[in-house]
């Protein structure tokens, strides 16, 4: 008796799944007889005349439009930074200072030398005025007063580090303490003027390229417009490539000096053709297909490419005005299949 329960749960688990089966089955014949009946669900983009773009992309360095950095003069501690990153300066702004005991810079000496030789130089002068002196025995102390003057400034400028342009400081590459050696970057500014990119661009595209062209730099969501300023006339040897300026005008917040943006290089312009995008572009045996709506059926129609920026196409045969070409949907597609166009909302 109670092998006859086990049999009979079996064969009602057994019954369960060729029942559960057999109606997946019904289900997908349903689908498939949907379509037929109804179509094929695709979206399609009419064929109109457009502008087309063609860009080269690199990817470069945006920096200043001009930017300087300034390098320790002397092996001694930084006693002082007087800004932070992202600040604005000034020409001739004190940015870092040293010790003004500093042996290597001979300070206070200089400070006191100069001092004395001014006041006798005031005093000198006075008398040259009143004709109380020859005008050599002032041009003995006029000397003496600008070799004073010149070896304080030369003291003051490895003491006192001042920012060579006026701008935003980008970055410090010391802190307070740090023992400096001669020819150490200390910090680095770049002017607010706009920015500058340098691309190194190889020699099979290098003729494309024309001094003026637009360009677009693209980082995250901002983009910047600018143009080409300077293209090398020989190959760098190293890199074996073409070194190419591009400069963009203006200032933005949201964009950083010494970030790495995409460029997008314009190198040829086209009105009135046909464009696609890449993914609605069939590649078999070296041909290109789209797909179109010929009324309710689908076709697939050859084509022949022209320009191209990687991420688009342009269509220069096998396309007219008005076509239909289906954009989405096209895995379920073939070669007459019913279908029908769901518009956008």
């Amino acid at each position: 008796m109670r092998k006859k329960r086990i049999y009979l749960i079996l064969a009602l688990g057994i019954l369960m799944m060729f029942s559960a089966c057999g109606k997946k089955q019904e289900e997908a014949k349903s689908l498939d007889q949907l379509h037929d009946e109804l179509g094929i669900p695709v979206r399609a983009k009419e064929m109109m005349p457009t502008h087309f773009e063609q860009y080269l992309r690199y990817n470069a360095t945006m920096n200043g439009i001009e930017e300087t950095t300034a390098q320790a003069m002397l092996s001694d501690v930084v006693t002082e930074i007087k800004v932070k990153i992202g600040d604005r300066v000034n020409k001739d702004d004190v940015i870092i200072t040293f010790p003004q005991n500093s042996p290597s810079a001979q300070y206070q000496q200089a400070k006191t030398a100069f001092e004395s030789i001014e006041a006798i130089h005031d005093r000198m002068s006075r008398l040259k005025d009143q004709g109380a002196i020859s005008q050599q025995d002032f041009d003995n102390v006029d000397t003496q007063y600008k070799v004073a003057k010149a070896n304080l400034a030369s003291s003051e400028q490895m003491i006192f580090v001042r920012a060579p342009i006026s701008g935003v400081v980008t970055n410090i590459m010391v802190n307070t303490s740090d023992r400096t050696y001669p020819g150490q970057d200390l910090f680095t500014i770049s002017s607010t003027d706009g920015y500058k990119a340098t691309i190194m661009i190889p020699e099979s595209e290098i003729s494309r390229i024309k001094k003026g062209a637009t360009v677009r730099a693209t980082w995250g969501d901002v983009s910047i417009n600018g143009r080409v300023t300077a293209i090398a006339m020989a190959m760098d040897p190293m890199r074996k490539a073409f070194r190419v300026e591009a400069t963009f005008p203006g200032f933005r917040r949201d964009l950083n000096f010494g970030v790495t943006a995409e460029l997008g290089m314009l190198v040829e312009s086209k009105k009135d053709v046909f464009v696609l995008d890449r993914q609605n572009i069939i590649r078999q045996n070296g041909e290109h297909y789209v797909w179109i709506a010929d009324g309710t059926a689908a076709k697939k129609v050859k084509v022949s490419t022209g320009l191209s920026d990687l991420l688009c196409y342009e269509i220069t045969e096998g396309l007219t005005e008005g076509d239909m070409v289906i954009t989405e949907g096209l895995r379920s597609l073939t070669e007459g299949a019913k279908i029908r166009i769901i518009e956008d909302r």
